[in-house]
């Protein structure tokens, strides 16, 4: 047989790119596939937040999602904030009472009807057998610190016409405030859209925030200085008195409620390495009792009803954020503290 006739051999970059194709093809099919059956498991739909240059993050409004921890539905309304929509301008005859925290107030690992916010509304609603309609706003945003709840009441809760505001907890990121940089507040905000990017994947929620926990909880304090004296973020001024930042912050949401005649509550939970300590407290309790004394707002310390039993109030594993049996307890202290501020 003439050499004319002979089938010519593919090239060698023919059958490079033909595997590579091919190995491409099996690639994002597993990934694929691995992604179905991660959603089908329960992983992935976490809560989604957008950039905010003011906030720097927020709940993304009107969204359906889970809870990355015991994947507990949630529902965040057309305001940003978890649980049912609600009027503006608020409608006559209203209690509206506005919840302001973090993770705890969010309610991580809850449902709704578990958090504190949810059982307050509940109760308030059953004891006034329908005379008054009651709304309990839950405010609380993950890792939310004082000055970023004190913006956000200060140019968009205000304008909800709270009747009652309850201040929670905060994170202690001390580098989340309105004093930096617009630069920072621009590579921050770039952060959370890659952050919301992956969240959006059950693969990331699964090997990410799942597998990797434990290494992400063990080397969480080397990037993300959860004591004002480690942050190298933090003003020489302000090291050498930490208080007076968190102070700031506290001390200006209730006197700005205060001067738009909204009844401002602090509230203090310690976490559950405080109360085992026996030494429960810290900055933080301290300066919500100097600014109620001072300014004459009530304060709810958790710390007497949680100590008792501080080791079946929180999640497993968690020494932070309190479990439904806890969240009760802290909405029986809200309504003891509530109840001379909602009478008619």
């Amino acid at each position: 047989m003439s050499s004319s006739s002979e089938t010519p051999k593919p090239s060698r970059l023919k059958n490079l790119l033909k595997n590579a194709a091919l190995f491409a093809f099996t690639f994002f099919l597993c990934v694929a596939l691995t992604e179905i059956a991660l959603r089908i498991a329960g992983y992935g739909n976490l809560e989604i937040y957008e950039p905010d240059p003011l906030l720097y993050w927020r709940l993304k409004p009107n969204q359906d999602c889970y809870t990355k921890i015991d994947h507990k539905p949630v529902h965040v309304n057309s305001h940003g904030t978890r649980g049912a929509e609600f009027a503006v301008p608020k409608p006559p005859g209203t209690l509206r009472i506005l919840m302001l925290g973090d993770s705890r107030t969010f309610g991580w690992g809850l449902s709704e009807a578990e958090t504190y916010s949810g059982r307050v509304e509940a109760t308030l609603r059953q004891q006034t057998g329908g005379a008054r309609k009651v709304e309990v706003i839950n405010a609380g945003v993950n890792a939310w610190s004082f000055p970023q709840m004190a913006a956000f009441f200060r140019e968009r809760a205000l304008a909800w016409q709270p009747d009652i505001v309850v201040l929670a907890e905060a994170n202690l990121w001390t580098q989340f405030s309105e004093k930096n940089s617009p630069e920072f507040a621009r590579q921050f905000m770039a952060r959370v859209r890659l952050k919301n990017f992956l969240r959006r994947f059950a693969l990331y929620h699964f090997v990410v925030e799942v597998q990797l926990e434990g290494f992400y909880q063990r080397h969480r304090t080397k990037f993300i200085p959860v004591d004002p004296k480690q942050d190298e973020l933090f003003k020489a001024q302000q090291q050498s008195d930490p208080d007076a930042f968190f102070r700031d912050a506290i001390q200006g949401v209730c006197q700005l409620a205060q001067a738009k005649g909204v009844k401002p509550v602090l509230l203090y939970l310690p976490t559950q390495t405080e109360l085992e300590s026996g030494k429960p407290g810290g900055n933080v309790r301290r300066v919500k009792q100097e600014v109620a004394a001072k300014l004459g707002v009530p304060l709810a310390d958790l710390t007497p009803d949680l100590a008792p039993r501080a080791k079946e109030l929180y999640l497993d594993a968690d020494p932070v954020h309190l479990n439904a049996l806890g969240n009760e307890i802290i909405a029986q202290k809200i309504l003891q503290t509530l109840t001379p501020l909602t009478r008619p």
